[in-house]
Protein backbone atom coordinates (compact mmCIF):
# COMPACT_ATOMS: atom_id res chain seq x y z
CA UNK A 1 0.00 0.00 0.00
CA UNK A 2 2.79 2.37 -1.16
CA UNK A 3 0.42 4.95 -1.61
CA UNK A 4 -1.60 5.27 2.03
CA UNK A 5 2.64 5.62 2.53
CA UNK A 6 2.67 8.46 0.57
CA UNK A 7 -0.83 10.11 2.01
CA UNK A 8 0.79 10.02 5.55
CA UNK A 9 3.81 10.97 4.71
CA UNK A 10 2.87 13.97 3.04
CA UNK A 11 -0.58 14.77 5.27
CA UNK A 12 0.32 18.64 6.03
CA UNK A 13 1.77 19.64 2.86
CA UNK A 14 -0.97 17.76 0.76
CA UNK A 15 -3.44 20.67 1.66
CA UNK A 16 -1.30 22.86 -0.31
CA UNK A 17 -1.68 20.34 -3.70
CA UNK A 18 -4.95 19.18 -3.14
CA UNK A 19 -6.13 21.37 -6.32
CA UNK A 20 -7.88 19.03 -8.04
CA UNK A 21 -8.69 17.00 -5.59
CA UNK A 22 -11.19 19.66 -4.22
CA UNK A 23 -12.48 20.52 -7.68
CA UNK A 24 -13.48 17.03 -8.29
CA UNK A 25 -14.91 16.65 -4.61
CA UNK A 26 -16.95 19.99 -5.05
CA UNK A 27 -18.55 18.67 -8.42
CA UNK A 28 -19.64 15.13 -7.86
CA UNK A 29 -21.00 16.35 -4.55
CA UNK A 30 -23.04 19.42 -6.35
CA UNK A 31 -24.35 17.14 -8.70
CA UNK A 32 -25.56 14.37 -6.73
CA UNK A 33 -28.98 13.64 -7.05
CA UNK A 34 -29.10 12.05 -3.40
CA UNK A 35 -28.71 14.12 -0.14
CA UNK A 36 -28.27 11.62 2.25
CA UNK A 37 -28.62 11.69 6.50
CA UNK A 38 -25.95 9.42 7.70
CA UNK A 39 -23.14 9.59 4.90
CA UNK A 40 -19.98 7.04 4.28
CA UNK A 41 -17.25 8.44 2.47
CA UNK A 42 -14.80 6.10 1.71
CA UNK A 43 -11.19 7.50 1.00
CA UNK A 44 -12.22 10.33 2.97
CA UNK A 45 -9.12 11.90 4.06
CA UNK A 46 -8.51 15.46 5.08
CA UNK A 47 -12.38 16.00 4.11
CA UNK A 48 -12.63 17.36 1.10
CA UNK A 49 -16.37 15.93 0.78
CA UNK A 50 -17.27 16.49 3.95
CA UNK A 51 -16.54 20.53 3.21
CA UNK A 52 -18.62 20.23 0.26
CA UNK A 53 -21.79 19.17 1.53
CA UNK A 54 -24.42 22.09 2.16
CA UNK A 55 -27.14 20.35 3.47
CA UNK A 56 -27.89 19.25 7.11
CA UNK A 57 -27.20 15.75 7.92
CA UNK A 58 -27.03 13.68 11.30
CA UNK A 59 -23.69 11.31 10.71
CA UNK A 60 -20.34 11.38 8.52
CA UNK A 61 -18.56 8.87 8.82
CA UNK A 62 -15.06 9.35 7.76
CA UNK A 63 -12.99 5.92 6.28
CA UNK A 64 -9.49 6.13 5.74
CA UNK A 65 -6.37 3.80 6.45
CA UNK A 66 -4.16 7.29 6.33
CA UNK A 67 -4.27 8.41 10.07
CA UNK A 68 -2.04 11.14 9.42
CA UNK A 69 -4.54 12.17 6.41
CA UNK A 70 -7.93 11.51 8.74
CA UNK A 71 -6.32 13.58 11.75
CA UNK A 72 -6.40 16.15 9.36
CA UNK A 73 -10.76 15.81 9.09
CA UNK A 74 -13.21 18.34 10.63
CA UNK A 75 -14.62 16.45 13.40
CA UNK A 76 -18.32 17.98 14.02
CA UNK A 77 -20.88 15.35 13.73
CA UNK A 78 -18.12 12.98 12.32
CA UNK A 79 -16.95 9.31 13.15
CA UNK A 80 -13.78 8.37 11.71
CA UNK A 81 -13.40 4.92 11.10
CA UNK A 82 -9.79 3.55 10.47
CA UNK A 83 -9.96 0.83 8.03
CA UNK A 84 -8.86 -0.65 4.70
CA UNK A 85 -11.93 -0.71 2.10
CA UNK A 86 -9.81 -3.07 -0.05
CA UNK A 87 -10.33 -5.23 2.59
CA UNK A 88 -13.78 -6.99 3.58
CA UNK A 89 -13.22 -7.01 7.03
CA UNK A 90 -13.90 -3.18 6.81
CA UNK A 91 -17.30 -3.71 5.29
CA UNK A 92 -17.92 -5.88 8.49
CA UNK A 93 -17.68 -3.18 9.91
CA UNK A 94 -19.77 -0.47 8.39
CA UNK A 95 -22.23 -2.86 7.64
CA UNK A 96 -23.45 -2.35 11.37
CA UNK A 97 -23.69 1.29 10.44
CA UNK A 98 -27.10 3.06 9.70
CA UNK A 99 -26.08 4.21 6.35
CA UNK A 100 -28.37 5.99 3.27
CA UNK A 101 -25.67 7.63 1.03
CA UNK A 102 -21.54 6.44 0.80
CA UNK A 103 -19.12 8.77 -1.52
CA UNK A 104 -15.92 8.45 -3.16
CA UNK A 105 -13.79 10.80 -4.03
CA UNK A 106 -10.21 10.47 -5.52
CA UNK A 107 -10.08 6.95 -3.87
CA UNK A 108 -11.29 4.09 -5.40
CA UNK A 109 -8.83 4.16 -8.68
CA UNK A 110 -5.85 2.76 -5.77
CA UNK A 111 -8.27 -0.86 -5.17
CA UNK A 112 -6.38 -3.88 -5.94
CA UNK A 113 -9.82 -5.20 -6.66
CA UNK A 114 -12.47 -2.52 -7.92
CA UNK A 115 -15.30 -5.31 -7.86
CA UNK A 116 -14.73 -5.88 -4.88
CA UNK A 117 -15.23 -3.15 -3.82
CA UNK A 118 -18.14 -2.34 -5.71
CA UNK A 119 -19.81 -5.38 -4.59
CA UNK A 120 -19.16 -4.44 -0.94
CA UNK A 121 -20.51 -1.16 -1.55
CA UNK A 122 -23.52 -2.75 -3.26
CA UNK A 123 -24.53 -4.55 -0.03
CA UNK A 124 -24.49 -1.92 2.45
CA UNK A 125 -26.36 1.00 0.41
CA UNK A 126 -28.46 1.74 -2.89
CA UNK A 127 -26.88 4.65 -3.29
CA UNK A 128 -23.18 5.55 -3.79
CA UNK A 129 -21.79 8.95 -5.54
CA UNK A 130 -17.90 8.64 -6.94
CA UNK A 131 -15.10 10.45 -8.87
CA UNK A 132 -12.11 8.50 -9.61
CA UNK A 133 -9.09 9.41 -11.55
CA UNK A 134 -8.10 7.53 -14.76
CA UNK A 135 -5.36 6.42 -16.44
CA UNK A 136 -5.32 9.12 -19.22
CA UNK A 137 -4.10 11.50 -15.93
CA UNK A 138 -0.41 12.32 -16.46
CA UNK A 139 -0.66 10.44 -20.06
CA UNK A 140 1.96 12.55 -21.49
CA UNK A 141 4.34 11.90 -18.80
CA UNK A 142 3.29 8.41 -19.38
CA UNK A 143 3.96 7.99 -23.13
CA UNK A 144 7.17 9.75 -22.60
CA UNK A 145 8.66 7.60 -20.06
CA UNK A 146 7.50 4.62 -22.10
CA UNK A 147 5.39 3.20 -18.62
CA UNK A 148 1.87 2.68 -18.66
CA UNK A 149 -0.50 4.01 -15.39
CA UNK A 150 -1.15 2.25 -12.41
CA UNK A 151 -5.13 3.47 -12.62
CA UNK A 152 -7.48 1.79 -14.22
CA UNK A 153 -9.17 3.34 -17.23
CA UNK A 154 -12.48 5.13 -17.52
CA UNK A 155 -13.82 2.00 -19.74
CA UNK A 156 -13.43 -0.78 -16.93
CA UNK A 157 -14.39 1.77 -13.85
CA UNK A 158 -17.50 1.75 -15.78
CA UNK A 159 -18.00 -1.84 -16.88
CA UNK A 160 -17.76 -2.38 -13.49
CA UNK A 161 -20.10 -0.19 -11.56
CA UNK A 162 -22.62 -1.11 -14.16
CA UNK A 163 -22.31 -4.97 -13.04
CA UNK A 164 -23.75 -3.61 -9.54
CA UNK A 165 -25.62 -0.45 -10.04
CA UNK A 166 -27.59 1.90 -12.66
CA UNK A 167 -25.06 4.13 -13.46
CA UNK A 168 -25.12 7.59 -15.12
CA UNK A 169 -21.66 9.15 -15.54
CA UNK A 170 -19.30 12.23 -17.02
CA UNK A 171 -15.94 11.98 -17.81
CA UNK A 172 -14.20 15.33 -17.49
CA UNK A 173 -10.79 16.43 -18.28
CA UNK A 174 -8.99 19.16 -16.37
CA UNK A 175 -4.87 21.01 -16.66
CA UNK A 176 -3.31 22.28 -14.15
CA UNK A 177 -0.88 24.78 -14.93
CA UNK A 178 2.74 25.25 -13.32
CA UNK A 179 5.33 28.61 -13.38
CA UNK A 180 8.31 26.26 -14.36
CA UNK A 181 8.66 22.45 -14.48
CA UNK A 182 10.39 21.27 -11.20
CA UNK A 183 7.02 22.55 -9.34
CA UNK A 184 5.22 20.00 -12.29
CA UNK A 185 6.93 17.11 -10.85
CA UNK A 186 6.90 18.39 -7.20
CA UNK A 187 3.14 18.56 -7.18
CA UNK A 188 3.39 14.53 -8.62
CA UNK A 189 5.48 13.98 -5.53
CA UNK A 190 3.28 15.57 -2.79
CA UNK A 191 -0.52 15.63 -4.55
CA UNK A 192 -0.98 11.82 -3.81
CA UNK A 193 -2.19 11.19 -7.60
CA UNK A 194 1.02 9.76 -8.76
CA UNK A 195 0.15 6.66 -6.09
CA UNK A 196 4.57 6.80 -4.81
CA UNK A 197 4.85 4.05 -7.49
CA UNK A 198 8.79 4.92 -9.02
CA UNK A 199 8.80 2.67 -11.47
CA UNK A 200 10.93 5.02 -14.16
CA UNK A 201 14.32 4.74 -14.21
CA UNK A 202 15.91 7.88 -11.88
CA UNK A 203 17.82 9.03 -15.28
CA UNK A 204 14.96 9.28 -17.20
CA UNK A 205 13.17 11.40 -14.98
CA UNK A 206 15.96 13.72 -14.54
CA UNK A 207 15.90 13.94 -18.56
CA UNK A 208 12.15 14.26 -18.43
CA UNK A 209 12.41 17.27 -15.79
CA UNK A 210 14.62 19.10 -18.16
CA UNK A 211 12.70 18.26 -21.36
CA UNK A 212 8.85 18.43 -20.53
CA UNK A 213 7.54 20.27 -23.08
CA UNK A 214 4.65 21.26 -21.33
CA UNK A 215 3.72 23.86 -18.61
CA UNK A 216 0.62 22.13 -17.42
CA UNK A 217 -0.58 18.74 -16.51
CA UNK A 218 -3.69 16.59 -17.43
CA UNK A 219 -6.00 14.70 -15.38
CA UNK A 220 -8.92 13.02 -16.61
CA UNK A 221 -11.88 12.28 -13.87
CA UNK A 222 -14.64 9.94 -14.50
CA UNK A 223 -17.99 10.88 -12.09
CA UNK A 224 -20.50 8.05 -11.21
CA UNK A 225 -23.92 8.69 -10.00
CA UNK A 226 -24.87 5.32 -9.07
CA UNK A 227 -28.43 3.41 -7.80
CA UNK A 228 -30.00 -0.10 -7.15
Amino acid sequence: MKHIQEFDRFAKSYQDYKIIQSKVAKYLVEKTPQKGRYILDLGAGSGEVYRAIEWDFECFYAVDLAANMLALHPSYRVRKIFCNFDDDTCFVKLKKLPIDQIFASSSLQWSKDLNRVFKNIAAISSNLSCALFTSNTFATIHQLLGISSPIYPAKMVLEVAKSFFKVEYEIKEYKLFFPNRRLIFDYIKRSGVSSGKKRAKIADLRQLLRNYPYTYLEFEIIFLWCQK
